[in-house]
Order: structure tokens, then sequence, then C-alpha cells
């Protein structure tokens, strides 16, 4: 090797693009039954049912879809896990200030519905054609990866995939499509169950700083 050139160690971190023969093969679907339970951490201002990024915004978040053709609702399977991706985003942080707390809620939702989800984890990401980067890795391919799947002729309603926070948890990105129609079931302000809060921020070696 000619001097002064690094010679790269494993992968780049990206997820590949989207297979060609995508289209060709059934999707790895897993299917959630109609009143299923869904968990959103939020500002407690706004409306915890948001297909985003909005009209006119550009992709923000890791399924948007790159051509803006639909929204995307991010949801967790548990409440653990909504939190996680919510206010535990700096791994080197012990402390969660309180301010990350007494501005949010935590929302139950559910679908009319039952809900066919790509599982885009486990043994769903050989039968993609794609591997765990796509939870963990850069945002760009994951915005092709929706468009793709919104587009497959087996019609999901959403990609299942691991929290890039605690991979122990299961998330969701549900497609805006014309027949979804999620719920509320229930909604609290996470001051009024600071208990429950301190007790998952536990789990993960953190702790609530009511500091200035």
């Amino acid at each position: 090797m000619p001097a002064g050139r690094i010679r790269q160690r494993g992968p780049s971190g990206a997820a590949l693009p989207p297979p060609d023969w995508l289209n060709t093969k059934s999707l790895p679907i897993d299917i959630l039954p109609a009143g299923q339970l869904l968990h959103r951490i939020h500002r407690s201002t706004f409306s915890p049912i948001f297909f985003g990024p909005g009209k006119g915004i550009a992709p923000t978040n890791r399924f948007d879809s790159v051509s803006g053709r639909f929204g995307i609702l991010y949801v967790g399977m548990t409440r653990s896990g909504a939190l996680a991706e919510t206010i535990l985003r700096n791994p080197q942080r012990l402390m969660v200030a309180a301010t990350e707390i007494t501005d949010r809620a935590a929302t139950e939702l559910s679908s009319q519905r039952e809900l066919r989800i790509v599982r885009m984890h486990g043994t769903g990401l050989q039968a993609l054609g794609t591997d765990n980067a796509i939870s963990t890795g850069p945002y760009e391919p994951c915005g092709l990866w929706a468009d793709a799947l919104w587009d497959h002729p087996d019609s999901p309603d959403g990609i299942a995939y691991q929290s890039r926070h605690d991979p122990g948890e299961i998330c969701v990105a549900l497609f805006e499509r014309a027949d979804l129609a999620i719920m509320i079931s229930g909604t609290k302000l996470l001051t009024a169950m600071l208990k429950d809060v301190a007790d998952l921020l536990d789990g993960y070696g953190k702790s609530i700083s009511h500091g200035a």
C-alpha cells in the first residue's frame, strides 16, 4: 500500500438502496391486529398523530419519503422504545433534563384495521436485500426504501425497524394511506407519570436532572 494511504476497515455504514428485484418478491410482512396499542412520546403542545415531515418540507427523519408523496407517522411498539427514540438520543448523557420531561406527553395510539408491516429487522433484512445499517446508518437510503416499499405490489402499511438507541426495541414508520385511521386511545403528561418515567430511565442507567 502506498505511503500515506489509509485503508478503510469494515463497512461504510450506509445501507444499500433498494435492489432492482424488490418488486418481484413478496415482502416479509407481519400483521398488527386492529386495536394494537402503539406508543408516542411527543411535545404536549402538538398532536401525537402527525404524518411528517409536512407539506413543502424536505425529508427530515429516517424514513421520510424522498418523493414527498406521503407522510410518515413514527411510533414505538412499547413506551420504552418511544422514550429511547425521543429523549435518549445522546447516550453519553447520564442525566435527562427535567425540561425534556415537562413539555412532553405519552400517548397510546391504535389503528381501526389491521396493519401489514414490513419486517425490516431480523430475518427480514436478508429477504429485502439490506442490513441493519437501515436502522443505524445515514438517513439517505432510508427514504428511498420508504418510497420503494410504498410502491410495492404488496401495499404494506409501514416499516418495522430496530431502534437505533435501544436495538431491543422495535419502532414502526407508518405510511400515510387514505384508508388508514389512527385513533388516540389515551394520553398523559409525563409529569403525571414521573415514577414510570424514572423507572424506564433507570433501566437505561439514566436519571432526571432537576437542576437549573
